[in-house]
C-alpha cells in the first residue's frame, strides 16, 4: 500500500504551510512594531518631561518681564502726568499758607491715586481683553503641561531610569535588526 498523496492534496497543504509561516512573520513583524510604539511614546513622554517645565517656566518669564516693563512705564507716565511741577507747587503753597491736607499732603495724594487707579484696574480685570501685540503672543493663561506624566515631571530619576530604560531596549531592536 502505498502512502503517497494526490499532488493537489500536497500542493493545497503546502500552500496552508506557506500561509501559518507568512502569518506567523507577519505577527511577529506586527508585535516588533508595536514594541518599538511604545518606546516611541514613552521617549516622547520624556521629552514632554522635560520640555513642558522650560515652556511654563519661559511663559513666566515672558508675562513677568513685560508685565515689569508695562508697569514701569506706566508709573513713569502717571507720575509725569498727575505730579507736574504745578501740582506739587500748588500742594506745598497749600498747605503752607492754608494749613490744607492736614500737614501730609502726600498722603492725601497717595490716597486720591490709589482709590482712582483701583477703579481703573478693577475695569480692566473685569474686561479681560488684549489690545497689546505682546501679551497676544504671549498669552494671559499658564500653558498646560500636556503629554507629561506627573511621576516624570515630579523626579529625576524617573526621567534618568526611563531614558536608560528606552536606550536599553533601543539597543535590543538594532541587535534584532528592527529600525528605530
Amino acid at each position: 500500500m502505498s502512502t503517497t498523496l494526490p499532488k493537489s492534496i500536497t500542493q493545497k497543504l503546502q500552500a496552508q504551510h506557506h500561509s501559518r509561516i507568512s502569518k506567523r512573520e507577519l505577527t511577529k513583524e506586527f508585535d516588533g512594531l508595536i514594541e518599538e510604539m511604545e518606546v516611541d511614546k514613552m521617549y516622547l513622554h520624556l521629552c514632554c518631561g522635560t520640555t513642558a517645565p522650560k515652556l511654563v517656566d519661559a511663559h513666566r518669564e515672558a508675562l513677568n518681564a513685560f508685565a515689569e516693563h508695562a508697569m514701569s512705564q506706566a508709573v513713569d507716565a502717571l507720575g509725569k502726568a498727575l505730579l507736574s511741577a504745578d501740582v506739587i507747587n500748588a500742594c506745598s503753597l497749600a498747605k503752607k499758607a492754608y494749613s490744607v491736607y492736614h500737614d501730609n499732603p502726600m498722603r492725601v495724594i497717595e490716597q486720591s491715586v490709589l482709590g482712582a487707579l483701583t477703579a481703573h484696574v478693577i475695569t480692566a480685570t473685569a474686561q479681560k481683553n488684549i489690545e497689546h501685540p505682546v501679551l497676544s503672543d504671549i498669552g494671559l493663561t499658564q500653558p498646560e503641561e500636556t503629554g507629561v506624566l506627573p511621576a516624570l515631571r515630579d523626579s529625576p530619576v524617573k526621567r534618568w531610569q526611563l531614558a536608560t530604560e528606552i536606550a536599553e531596549k533601543r539597543k535590543k531592536f538594532k541587535e534584532r535588526g528592527i529600525k528605530s
